[in-house]
Order: C-alpha cells, then structure tokens, then sequence
C-alpha cells in the first residue's frame, strides 16, 4: 500500500496516471538512442556504410547538432507558439521522419541528413516534455515526477531497443534487413503517444501566461490536473500563486529579450547550464552508446554475448530510476547527486585500474569485474545525475522565459555530450585501457562542484523559486502590486466622481493636475 500511495498518492492520482503516461514520449527518443548501439556493432551495417572509428563517432553524434539547434532556438519557441503537447505531436512526428529516411536504401550522406532530422525531433521532445511536467506537477512530488518520467521513459526505450536489435541480430538475411527492422519498430511508440496525448490537458501555467485574459482555461486545467474543482481550497491556493506571481512578472520582457536584459536571469541562465551538464559530464553517453563495442573490448565477445549484456543492463536500469522516485522528494537534489558521483567515482576507480594492470583482458575474473563496474556506473547514473538534470534545469526559471529558459540550458548537456562522445572510439583506439581514468576524473570533479555550487531546489514551489536566487519573492511582490492596484483603483474612481460631482454642481475646477486620475502602481513601474 505504501509504494502504490507513493507512486499514486490519492491527492494526485490522475496527475500521476497522467504524467506517468509521458514516459512514451522519452521512451521513443530512448528506443532512438539505444538502437544505435546495437546498430553500430552490427557488421552488416558496418560494411555496409564503410564504418571505421570516425565515422563511428559522427553516426552516433550528429543527431545532436540539430539538437543543439533545437535548444537554442527551435524548442522553446516551438513550446511557446503552439504549446507543450502540439509541440510534443509535432516534434514526434518530425522523428518519425528522420527514421524513415535513415532506413530506406540511402548513402552514407543520406543516413547522417536521417540522423540530423531524428536530432531535430528529439531535442524538440525533451523540452516540451520537462517543460510539462514539471508545470503540471505538484509541488511536493514535482522532483520524482520530472525524474522518473524523463529517465525511466528513456531507458525504457533503451530496454525496448537493446532486446529488439538482440532478437533481430540473429537475422542475416536478406542483407541489412536486422538494423533496418529494428531502427523503425520505433515509429508505433511515437504514433501511440501522439494519439494518447489528445486526451492530456494543456499546461495551466502556459494557459495562463499565453491568455491571461481568459484566466478560466487555466483554473479549470488546473482543477483537473489536481482532482478538485475550481472552488477546491488547494486548487485556488496554486491558482492564487501563478496569479500573483504573473502580476509581478508581467512587468518584464518575456522570452529570450527577457533573458538577455536580466543580469539575475542571466546568472540563473548559468546553473541551467551547469545543471544539465552535470547529466553528460561523467560521459555516460559514451559508454551507452559503445557499450556493446566496450564489453567486446573488455574480452566479452563471444557470439552476441555483448548484445546480451547490454540488455541485461538495460532491464535493471529501468528498475532502478525508481531509487529516484522514492529518494529525491526525500532527501534533495543535491544529496542525490553527490552520493550518485561519489559511487561512479569509485567504481571507475576500480575499473580504470583493473583495464590498466589486464590491458589484454587475461583475466577473467578481472573481466566480470570489469563490467560489473560498469554496470554500477549505469545504474547509479539512472537515479542521480540522469533524472535530476532536467528536474533542476525545468524548475529554476520563472514562468515567462521558462520555455526559453530551459530550452538553452540543455546546450550544457549538448556540449558536454559532444566533447565526450564523439572522439570516444578514436580516444579509445589510441589510449587504450588507460581511457577510463579519463572518465573517473570527470566524475570526481563533478561531485567537488555540486557541493561548492549548485542550489536545492526541493520543496519550492515554481511560482517561489526567485527567492532561492537571492532575488524577489514573485508571489509576495505581485499580491502587493495587486493590492496596490485596486486601492489605486478605487481611488481613481473615487477621484473622477467626485470631479464628475464638481463639475455638475458648477464648481470651478481648481487645476489641471488635480483633474487627473493618479496613474496605478503598475503604471509608474
């Protein structure tokens, strides 16, 4: 009963029920993912794009160059115009494009235009999709939901992919026809979620701030999200914090002017980047994606034992994001993350060690280590720096550059991604063994900066979030400027009646400034 009041608390059921189904969203851009790491230690594949280490790096990591472009202008903007599900829809759609194109008879030059498509679309998901949860979640659970959705959907894709292109290895014939099968088994998981999500409810706080003059969309959306009614004491206390938070905020440039001018946006513009750095910085993109060539290496190359591995790994990871749905409400942000470095530090220790005293893998029982390291490197990553990236990165921006916002921090996760992962297998061709020391210094220094840097952000509500930075409690500021509002209001009323009375009495008028209305609060800001 506890772990079903955890994962489906009876306050926020349907918001759980709802947010839960946008795994399938991350889900189809972690089955893209996973696929190229069985798809680049297939040797038809291989052949048949004349793949060496160089263009081993480019396959798997064109795709973030347009999804880079994405964060830096495309899916922020895209979230802003259409919002976060009509963006989502889209963005799927634009994926389901780029896999068609990878896997129909191409040239090598055709398959990286597929990638950079399938890039494009994937960059586009992962905003929109944090973006929406953390907006629709509620305050207390909001780093479990955004966790949980955004990694177990992702390594549920993964597992999906690593045991589809395990079963379709075993297929050699007709040529090419194993890694063109299971590269587009992915399409029905994007076209299952674009149907599912016509009965999702946009974001009230996008609602809000995209019509503030028909502030009903929001109240109702909200009311459903949290099981109540427009009247329900905890609905209009959130409805009574977006609302009072918009009066302070409105008074400022949205978007990415609004970025730009603030010096205090500007900084927290940094710790988005830092924050979803700290998700690439250790480089487990590179050990995912070459994970079957890595287990090959570490002597583990017997007939598809490698695939096998890689899927075995898979299964546990998707179990052990949930250390994170039951741990990051709990215990914080921070805690999390320097306990999840502290543990791949370690186990990269050990690995770098042993790969340099066996650099011929002459030993097996060094060897089961080996990967046993690994495994603990993966799994780690799945309940720290994985899933806290993008709680962090979607909670730390006010409401009205928060598309923007997050959409440019996650260049931090691009950049770090891109140093790392592609000169990976020509780094690792020429060190050797020795590379993986590369990694657990990463991972040393990471812990260092979490504990000398980074903010905790649990317990916050969004509309709060100011507060932490040192800068305005937005709720607080706009029920004054509220208040200030309507008493300046009333007196202006009050001002021009009794002007109106004067002047239909015949009473001279005294001045012109006194004729005039006193301009509001808002007004002289």
């Amino acid at each position: 009963m506890g772990i079903l009041h955890k994962f489906l608390p009876p306050e926020d059921r349907f918001a759980a029920l709802m947010l839960y189904g946008m795994t399938f969203a991350t889900c189809f851009n972690g089955y893209d993912a996973g696929i190229m790491t069985v798809i680049l230690a297939d040797d038809q594949f291989n052949e048949y794009y004349h793949v060496d280490s160089d263009r081993r790096g480019v396959i798997a990591t064109i795709p973030w160059a347009t999804t880079g472009l994405a964060q830096l202008c495309v899916g922020g903007t895209l979230a802003n115009l259409v919002g976060r599900l009509w963006a989502l829809r889209i963005s799927i759609f634009v994926m389901c494009i780029g896999v068609v194109i990878q896997v129909v008879p191409n040239t090598y030059g055709v398959l990286l235009f597929g990638r950079l498509v399938t890039g494009l679309g994937f960059g586009c998901v992962y905003i929109a999709t944090n973006l929406y949860v953390a907006e629709c979640s509620p305050t207390k659970l909001r780093g479990s939901f955004v966790g949980t959705v955004s990694q177990a959907g992702y390594q549920l894709g993964t597992l999906i992919a690593f045991w589809a292109g395990y079963g379709m290895s075993f297929h050699t014939e007709p040529y090419n026809i194993a890694w063109r099968v299971s590269n587009i088994i992915q399409i029905p998981i994007g076209l299952f979620f674009m149907v599912l999500s016509f009965w999702y409810p946009e974001s009230p706080r996008y609602l809000f701030e995209k019509y503030p003059d028909q502030p009903n969309r929001c109240l109702n959306n909200l009311a459903k999200i949290r099981s109540g009614t427009p009247t329900s004491e905890h609905v209009q206390a959130e409805f009574h914090e977006i609302v009072a938070s918009y009066e302070y905020r409105r008074r400022f440039d949205p978007g990415y002017m609004g970025l730009i001018k603030n010096p205090a946006l500007r900084k927290r513009l940094c710790y988005g980047l830092y924050a979803t750095g700290l998700q690439q910085v250790g480089g487990i993109a590179a050990v995912t994606m070459y994970a079957a060539l890595i287990y090959e290496s570490l002597g583990w190359n017997d007939g598809n034992q490698a695939l096998a591995i890689n899927g075995i790994q898979a299964v546990l990871q998707l179990f052990i994001v949930f250390v994170n749905t039951f741990t990051v409400d709990r215990f914080g942000r921070r805690a999390l993350l320097i306990a999840g470095f502290a543990i791949q530090s370690l186990a990269l220790l050990i690995l770098s060690s042993l790969t340099t005293s066996f650099p011929n893998n002459g030993n097996k029982p060094a060897a089961v280590v080996e990967v046993a390291m690994l495994f603990i490197v993966g799994l780690t990553y799945c309940w720290s720096n994985g899933p806290i990236a993008p709680a962090v990165a979607s909670e730390i921006f006010p409401q009205h550059v928060r598309d923007k916002a997050f959409s440019l921090s996650l260049l931090g996760q691009t950049a770090c991604l891109l140093a790392l992962t592609q000169p990976w297998p020509r780094f690792n061709e020429e060190v050797g063994p020795k590379s993986y020391w590369l990694l657990f210094s990463l991972n040393v220094a990471a812990m260092i900066s979490v504990i000398l840097i980074l903010p905790e952000t649990k317990g916050i509500t969004l509309e709060r979030m100011d507060k932490l930075f040192g800068e305005v409690d937005a709720v607080e500021a706009g029920e004054r400027d509220a208040e200030v509002t309507k008493i300046e209001e009333k007196t202006r009323e009050t001002f021009e009646k009794v002007v109106g009375d004067h002047k239909a009495a015949g009473t001279p008028e005294k001045s012109s400034r006194e004729d005039k209305a006193p301009k509001s609060h808002v007004e002289n800001v």
